[in-house]
């Protein structure tokens, strides 16, 4: 058991370069940490979302707030964007005393609304450098976070209610204050390089983006919010949900995360598929009032949600980040503003004509949604999952594979492969005699990830072997395989 562990061990820290705890760069650390409080000062309650304002009630007006500081973002200029985060994230820790000791009214929500305001646009801007400043695996511990945030919330806060409203006040201002040193203290700048100074992190946004498959990863993210919005109409009904069961879900989607894509380095597919799995189960069994049910649902639930969440932040900020565009950043944050301002709006408008949440039409809507994410799966999977939206090294970047790199893009446009830019990689280095071994060395990616890239190549070239490559393809090859 112990050789086994230790096994275990060593091959969690020699996974894919970008997916190793070794690349958490600690001068980054409040860059990682800034987008995930972000989201948790947003999270903590400041006010009775009850309360109604011109029959609109404070849940859709934050929800319309919050998408429009993500949709200003998206019309500020790139070099400005560092200090609105640290402007906004100042005016938010003003706001904060109205909100504690005015009274309840119209007038407190006014400062309310200014708060999520200003919560938004600071989490667009934590979202900015979520995107082109961190790597994958930072990227997921910023993730991590969220979720275990998420996690503490529903169990040990539900479990000490009177802990929770005695210490409500201090919490959110810790909290925020936490995020104000976070804010100011972030600077893009690595760890040291052999003892020299701090070197900078590079951000390129040079490009426009063309081609580069954001669009279709944000459509994948605007299915994701779209199941989430109705969720809601199920998931609180009746307070039919266990929030220590869902709070447990949440905790088990991070080592699942942790499993799938650290230790096994599978595609992103996987948890995706999963969290349509678990939500579809998780939601169906919340219609139903027994005890096994709503405790088996709401850990479903639980861990369906939060694994779409995780997935979907990480699939978007990973392809804003490979198209190098700015670009598409903001129109990420303008499909933002659609989402929170346009879709919660009709489905609130739509669902508030029944004197009572309609958690099976709400099902059927998320059914429906699900239904058709798995009979377009093929599609999806190829113009998304199989792109490789990592951070590790590429073939075309390494002089002395240039020639050969450009001979299989001449080879796969003529014979229409439609082979994928890493499977042309694997392509042109097992044509050069290199091992499966030699190409995760090479390529700073896992030794799985290659053999998953090379029987999709495989595949779609109809060989079974690295002896019938050679023979269909000889003139290419510069020594034998190995």
């Amino acid at each position: 058991m112990a050789g086994i562990m230790k096994a275990n061990i060593t091959r969690f820290l020699q996974t894919r370069d970008e997916l190793s705890f070794r690349n958490i760069r600690g001068g980054l650390l409040p860059v990682i940490l800034v987008f995930p409080f972000s989201v948790i000062v947003g999270n903590l309650r400041y006010y009775d979302h009850s309360i109604a304002l011109a029959g609109i009630s404070s849940s859709e007006l934050m929800f319309s707030f919050l998408g429009l500081g993500w949709l200003v973002l998206g019309f500020i200029p790139e070099r400005f964007i560092i200090l609105s985060l640290r402007l906004a994230a100042s005016i938010s820790a003003l706001l904060l005393p109205f909100l504690f000791f005015m009274p309840m009214g119209s007038e407190r929500q006014v400062f309310f609304m200014a708060f999520k305001f200003c919560n938004g646009f600071s989490a667009a801007c934590a979202f900015y450098l979520f995107c082109f400043a961190l790597n994958n695996i930072e990227r997921l511990a910023g993730m991590a976070i969220i979720q275990l945030y998420y996690g503490f919330y529903y169990t040990a806060w539900n479990i000490f209610p009177g802990f929770h409203t005695e210490s409500n006040i201090w919490i959110r201002i810790i909290v925020l204050a936490v995020f104000l040193v976070i804010v100011f203290s972030a600077r893009l700048y690595g760890d040291r390089t052999n003892g020299a100074k701090l070197q900078p992190v590079s951000i390129n946004t040079d490009s426009d983006g063309k081609g580069s498959g954001v669009p279709f990863v944000i459509g994948l993210g605007v299915v994701h919010y779209m199941i989430m919005c109705m969720s809601n109409y199920i998931e609180w009904a009746e307070n039919s949900v266990s929030s220590s069961a869902f709070g447990l879900g949440t905790v088990v989607s991070i080592i699942l995360v942790i499993i799938i894509q650290l230790l096994q380095g599978r595609s992103a597919l996987y948890l995706w598929i999963m969290f349509l799995a678990f939500t579809l189960f998780g939601l169906g069994a919340l219609l139903f009032n027994s005890s096994s049910t709503i405790i088996s649902g709401s850990f479903a639930y639980g861990l369906g949600d939060s694994l779409g969440y995780i997935i979907i932040c990480y699939m978007c900020a990973g392809a804003i980040k490979r198209s190098k565009s700015l670009r598409m950043f903001k129109l990420y944050c303008i499909v933002f503003f659609i989402q929170y301002f346009i879709i919660s709006g009709i489905f609130s408008v739509y669902f508030n004509y029944f004197d009572e949440a309609n958690r099976f039409l709400a099902f059927g809507v998320v059914l429906v949604l699900v239904t058709l994410c798995f009979l377009f799966l093929p599609f999806i999977q190829k113009r998304l999952f199989d792109a490789d939206w990592t951070d590790g090294l590429y073939l075309r970047d390494m002089e002395e594979y240039s020639q050969p790199l450009a001979e299989t893009e001449a080879i796969n446009v003529k014979d229409r492969l439609e082979l994928t830019p890493r499977e042309q990689e694997i392509f042109t280095m097992l044509l050069n005699g290199t091992s499966p071994k030699e190409i995760a060395y090479v390529l700073k990616i896992s030794y799985g990830t290659v053999l998953y890239h090379q029987q999709n190549l495989y595949r779609k070239l109809n060989i079974h072997s690295i002896a019938e490559l050679f023979a269909r393809y000889k003139a290419g090859t510069k020594k034998e395989p190995k």
